[in-house]
């Protein structure tokens, strides 16, 4: 009995422990968001702490499991801080998730891309997120990068929306192309340009036009992150293309259990706000004439998939109406991204295909010829205004047609501003094409083969109509057509095997060995009927209306570059603390002849973890050390080697004038870059404050440009030839700080700063070829009619800005004889003086970012110290007409007239000086500049659990805002051109604009 009662004890005993236990164990759910922004967060892991229980989050952040009070459930998820929660009584626990700064800049993709750990890159590499890039956003997304990124020179375009830009690393190197190479998504991107200005005068076949380039026909919401590999260190792997530096573009792709739709819209109202000073009535004539702008940028993309596979869709359109009367701007942009995983993850998918369209109408020039703003800024009139010339023909009985209505006679530059808006109007046509695959097979644990090709392809056409009774130096008596199409296409494949592996417990090596080709052609055809040949019938604009003769010009022309590589890499790590980084490329080039065609360059990279080395105070968060050296080569364009004669249209047979050919008897060879850097970087409390610092001496040897010959005994003005060198060293240096941190307030700070040196080291190597004439100088912009110039002389520096001075006294007043003012002719280059440099000293950019609450406000301030620039816009206002106003408040100037010491009225003196063909010196002016460049202030609003909505933000946004500082009287971070020429010079440009405007992201 006694025995019975012990086992009914017992077991009532333990059925009462299981009953506590079973009490204890519960299910817990809840919903996991991102801290930032309040969007659910897919694919997070939860676990209860010390066990394999666990579950995930599902595409709207929720998740359910069973857990005892008491347990710790630790939440974790890629590019966020772990979070750890003890299960209480409630059976809901929320989780909302911080990113973590540092796990995400810990991965850098860098050449081919590869992804490197930061701390393991032997050269200095800065990312900018796709946040930052559109804060306050921009039809061309590089012009989001000016002052955000040390050592990058951003000079946007004077042709408005949709304009190219001038991206420039560490200073010009090279007579040729100094833009750096575009990779997206590790592929080379092609970015042509069909046209761009080269004379201060103008172009009298079309105009001082800017084609555009490949950047503004993307979406800056398919941009995640970007990546700028400044240095050849950096870029080697990229051979030849990657000479001036690299932008890695990394796009967005699906994420795996997550479904999402982002819709964002942009619309700002642009005014012209940074012109030179004119009076009262012509300011306000030229306010009559040019309008608000208008853009608005829309965008949606849908994204989502399995673990298998995943889905990103993106349309965005841009409406541009731009503040020149009738220029307008439509472009549309479609991408699709699929990647998916097979076979147990080990066959990594990813495919896209990118579509682009663009349209613009009358795109701004610069210049004198088809300008607008020539008669715009020269009208003057005491009964007249300008917009009395809004009707700008009338009807002209004799020929029945409608001829050109003006106040005065019309001149080669100067006609009715309307009358070149609507009858000598122009259309750009702009297209871009992209299709690429990219397959990546997991071998094994330490082997994957990847291997790539992509389609890209890139149209570029322009149209000017050009009525009769337009300026005779611009077409005849029955109008002139004017087509130029350009076809570009580059195909790319590579293959590369990715080897990640341990030699030994304390020795890693991540390495890659591989092999590309790269197939580039360009379609041409230009049909202009000419000032000589005209057309048939008045303004009938057909290829059948062209006269037939030698005047009309037919050209059409097909150039093909093969590049052929071999390339390997390899980061060899010692206890995770020292870091040696090797590289070595092949490259064999079509361009050159074929005994030598192939060019090897290496590099070097080592860096130190001073932080995992040594000791150091617990402040120090991180530290290390680097140094590089690298060598890359550089081949040529087509048709630099061999070039074909043209012939000429009509029956004119064989253009009588050779092109340039090689030097007799001269092998040519590829340019060479030779690059040295050193830095360090250093984060401190817990990476609440960090810099990057860094010096680099880039030497680039073996240009390739034409020198002056004998005809007598070379047969030809001039020879192509192997010489020359340009020096370029610098500092660079970016600090972050996050000096505020709580729960509701926060504030980020970033400083880039970069100064750079450029040195003409040597013109002439020296070589003694017969028939060889050693050159003085290299011309990039000619002073042709003009009295502007830009010259490369030895001792001299990239960007030298030569003008034709005044003489002065030695009181310095300017020296007048009889009514002539007298050229100072000393110390001449081409019969023009050196007055100033282009390129500022150094550059500051401040970045400021603060989030109070559910507010977030950033600015950022760009600023661009010492330099020069050139307003021959001033210059030919004053020559033209009596419109500025120091001109009209009629000031006197000090002056030396025939010996003698006096006065001489603004009026008067300007009125010398200036014109067309003026003496520029006197319009010279300290580049130096501070802009506030950007503004935003944006709210995140709040959202109830059952919203529609996962994220609603609304911004108050601004770009270009105002000038702390200026002493140009237009604005000097505007550039004609993006090539070589025309730097530091502004020859009426399209003034620069202000924008302000609001800007909504909605996320379903």
């Amino acid at each position: 009995m006694k025995q019975n009662l012990r086992k009914l004890f017992l077991f009532s005993f333990l059925l009462l422990i299981g009953q506590v236990s079973l009490a204890q164990e519960k299910e817990i759910t809840g919903t996991v968001t991102s801290k930032a922004d309040g969007i659910p967060l897919p694919g997070v892991n939860v676990i209860v702490q010390g066990t394999t229980n666990g579950a995930q989050t599902d595409f709207d952040g929720n998740y359910s499991l069973t857990a005892n009070v008491g347990d710790i459930l630790v939440f974790s998820y890629i590019g966020m801080t772990t979070l750890e929660i003890t299960v209480a009584d409630s059976n809901t626990i929320n989780a909302k998730l911080e990113e973590d700064a540092q796990q995400l800049s810990e991965v850098v993709v860098t050449a081919l891309g590869i992804k490197k750990t930061r701390k393991s890159l032997t050269y200095a590499a800065q990312d900018i997120n796709a946040d930052e890039l559109n804060k306050a956003k921009q039809t061309n997304p590089m012009n989001s990068l000016s002052g955000k990124v040390s050592g990058v020179s951003i000079t946007r375009s004077s042709s408005g929306v949709g304009g190219s830009v001038k991206v420039t690393l560490r200073g010009n190197s090279s007579i040729g192309n100094n833009q750096p190479l575009y990779v997206v998504d590790g592929v080379p991107l092609s970015n042509p340009s069909s046209s761009q200005p080269g004379e201060t005068f103008g172009d009298i076949n079309g105009g001082n036009r800017d084609g555009g380039d490949a950047m503004a026909l993307i979406n800056p919401d398919d941009i995640e992150s970007l990546t700028v590999l400044k240095g050849a260190s950096a870029s080697a792997l990229y051979g030849s293309a990657g000479l001036n530096g690299v932008i890695l573009i990394t796009t967005k792709k699906g994420r795996s259990g997550s479904f999402k739709v982002d819709f964002s819209s942009n619309l700002t109202v642009d005014s012209a706000a940074y012109t030179m000073e004119f009076n009262d009535e012509a300011q306000g004539n030229i306010d009559d004439f040019l309008d608000t702008g208008i853009t608005n940028i829309n965008s949606l993309s849908v994204s989502g998939g399995t673990e298998k596979a995943q889905t990103y869709f993106s349309y965005s359109n841009s409406f541009a109406s731009g503040i020149l009367p009738t220029n307008n701007l439509k472009q549309h942009t479609f991408n699709v991204r699929e990647t998916a995983q097979l076979f147990d993850d080990k066959l990594n998918i990813n495919a896209s295909v990118m579509a682009s369209t663009q349209n613009i109408k009358n795109r701004p020039i610069s210049g004198l010829y088809f300008n607008p703003l020539v008669g715009t800024y020269a009208f003057e009139s005491d009964s007249e205004r300008l917009s009395d010339y809004a009707n700008f023909e009338e009807f002209e009985p004799n020929r029945n047609i409608m001829a050109q209505r003006w106040f005065r006679g019309t001149s080669d530059i100067e006609q009715n501003p309307y009358w070149i808006l609507n009858r000598n109007a122009s259309e750009d046509t702009n297209k871009k094409l992209i299709a690429s695959l990219n397959l990546n097979l997991k071998v094994n644990d330490w082997l994957s083969l990847q291997t790539r090709g992509t389609y890209d392809q890139s149209l570029f056409n322009f149209e000017r109509r050009i009525y009769a009774t337009t300026e005779a130096t611009l077409a005849p008596a029955n109008g002139r057509y004017i087509v130029f199409e350009n076809d570009y296409t580059q195909l790319y494949g590579d293959f590369i095997a990715n080897i990640n592996t341990n030699i030994n417990e304390n020795t890693s090596v991540t390495a890659i060995v591989g092999a590309s080709t790269t197939r580039t052609t360009t379609e041409t055809f230009n049909a202009d009927s000419g000032t000589n040949g005209g057309l048939q019938f008045a303004n009938v604009f057909t290829y059948q209306n062209f006269n037939g003769n030698p005047a009309v010009n037919f050209t059409q022309n097909s150039l093909e570059t093969r590049v052929n590589s071999v390339f390997a890499s390899a980061t060899i790590g010692f206890s995770d603390k020292v870091f040696v980084d090797l590289t070595a490329r092949n490259d064999w080039t079509s361009t050159l002849p074929e005994e030598n065609n192939s060019f090897f360059y290496p590099s070097v990279g080592v860096t130190g973890v001073l932080s995992e080395l040594f000791e150091l105070p617990e402040s120090i968060s991180f530290a290390k050390l680097r140094a590089s050296y690298a060598e890359v080569g550089n081949g040529f364009a087509a048709d630099l080697i061999s070039p074909n004669n043209s012939i000429i249209f009509g029956g004119g047979g064989v253009n009588p004038t050779d092109p340039i050919r090689p030097f007799p008897g001269s092998t040519p060879k590829p340019e060479r870059q030779k690059s040295f850097e050193i830095g360090t970087e250093w984060r401190f409390n817990n990476n609440r404050l960090g810099f990057d610092i860094g010096y680099y001496n880039t030497k680039t040897v073996d240009q390739y440009y034409a020198f002056a010959t004998s005809v007598s005994i070379i047969g030809a003005p001039q020879a192509n030839l192997n010489s020359g060198e340009i020096l370029n060293k610098g500092i660079e240096a970016s600090i972050f700080a996050i000096p505020v941190q709580k729960d509701d307030f926060k504030w980020t700070t970033n400083v880039n700063f970069a100064a750079n040196k450029n040195e003409i080291v040597r013109i002439y190597n020296g070589q003694q070829l017969e028939g060889l004439i050693e050159p003085e100088f290299f011309t990039l912009s000619g002073k042709g009619v003009n009295t502007f110039g830009s010259y490369l002389v030895e001792g001299g520096s990239f960007g030298d800005i030569y003008a034709q001075v005044v003489r002065r006294n030695a009181d310095g007043l300017p020296i007048i004889e009889g009514d002539a003012v007298i050229q100072n002719d000393d110390n001449t280059v081409d019969g023009l003086t050196k007055v100033g440099n282009a390129n500022p000293d150094f550059t500051l950019g401040w970045n400021n970012s603060f989030q109070i609450k559910n507010f977030t406000v950033d600015f950022l301030v760009d600023g661009k110290f010492g330099g020069e620039t050139m307003s021959m816009t001033e210059a030919i206002v004053e020559g033209f007409s009596n419109n500025s106003a120091r001109e009209t408040n009629n000031g006197s100037v000090n002056v030396q007239v025939d010996g003698v010491a006096t006065t001489m009225s603004a009026q008067d003196y300007y009125g010398k000086v200036g014109g067309r063909n003026g003496f520029t010196g006197e319009y010279i002016y300290s580049a130096t500049n501070v802009r506030l460049a950007e503004f935003a202030v944006g709210y995140n609003f709040k959202l109830g659990e059952n919203s529609l909505f996962k994220r609603v933000k609304a911004s108050l946004v601004g770009n270009n805002l105002l000038f702390f500082y200026k002493d140009a009287p237009h604005d000097p971070n505007l550039s004609l051109s993006t090539g070589n020429a025309l730097q530091g010079v502004d020859v009426l440009g399209l003034p620069s604009s202000r924008s302000i405007g609001l800007n909504l992201n909605v996320t379903f």
